[in-house]
């Protein structure tokens, strides 16, 4: 190998190795105010900043163990701890919780948002709002995804789970899913039961979802299809839905 170009495949490997699995740029939508995240990753230390409505600028420092990331958000000036973030990362997306101490009262205020990973806006521009979006025509309709697990040896049974997804015109959605379970002389049937219910939107292969009673659209899915099949892909992995007739 040429001396010259062995310097430059090193520093291209370390390159390569600094980056981080969460390293990033992430909006979301939290309480009506375009939110973002920016992180940087080295090793299992977590840097980055926390920004809201392009005014509000926070610090963000934690850790990621490759499942969860636990981390807090102070103000830069004071290093005032503001809130506490937990974060779970999948298919460029990070399912937060986070939780602030109102300091009126001292009550802890909760909030749960799913943070899309983006290209990095300039920072003049403001990020659009997570509530753009029309109906993807193909999407209406009812979906079942179907989840069986077999036990072997000589107790054999069956757990089947049906989840279904209605996404109607009217933009209303509602997810329920109800367990068939059985084996050699027993069976049994739940009744469904709802996960959430809400309206939907979708934007650029992405299907996006207000939960009843919030404000906001959220990401939900990105989406495809394949055939005749439906296929999804979040924080929860991926799974194929057909559609239902």
């Amino acid at each position: 190998m040429p001396r010259a170009i062995a310097p430059l495949l090193l520093a291209l490997l370390c390159c390569c190795a600094q980056a981080g699995e969460l390293d990033g740029h992430y909006r979301a939508t939290l309480d009506g105010q375009p939110s973002e995240l920016i992180l940087r990753q080295n090793g299992d230390v977590v840097e980055g900043e926390y920004l809201e409505n392009q005014r509000l600028r926070l610090i963000v420092k934690g850790r990621y163990d490759g499942e969860l990331l636990r981390a807090e958000i102070s103000e830069p000036q004071s290093g005032l701890l503001l809130a506490n973030m937990n974060a779970t990362y999948a298919n460029a997306m990070l399912n937060t919780s986070i939780a602030a101490r109102d300091p009126r009262n001292g009550q802890v205020l909760e909030r749960q948002a799913l943070f899309q990973r983006v290209a990095a806006a300039p920072a003049a521009q403001t990020p659009p709002a997570a509530t753009s979006g029309k109906q993807d025509p193909a999407l209406i309709g009812t979906w079942v995804h179907e989840k069986i697990i077999n036990s072997g040896g000589a107790s054999f049974a069956s757990f089947t789970t049906l989840m279904t997804l209605q996404l109607n015109a009217d933009g209303s959605v509602t997810q329920w899913t109800r367990s068939i379970d059985g084996g050699s002389d027993w069976s049994y049937d739940s009744p469904g039961e709802v996960q959430y219910s809400g309206h939907w939107r979708s934007q650029d292969g992405m299907l996006l979802v207000r939960l009843a009673g919030a404000a906001d659209y959220q990401p939900a899915a990105y989406y495809r299809f394949s055939d005749q099949y439906l296929v999804t892909e979040s924080n929860t992995g991926k799974m194929i839905w057909q559609r239902r007739r």
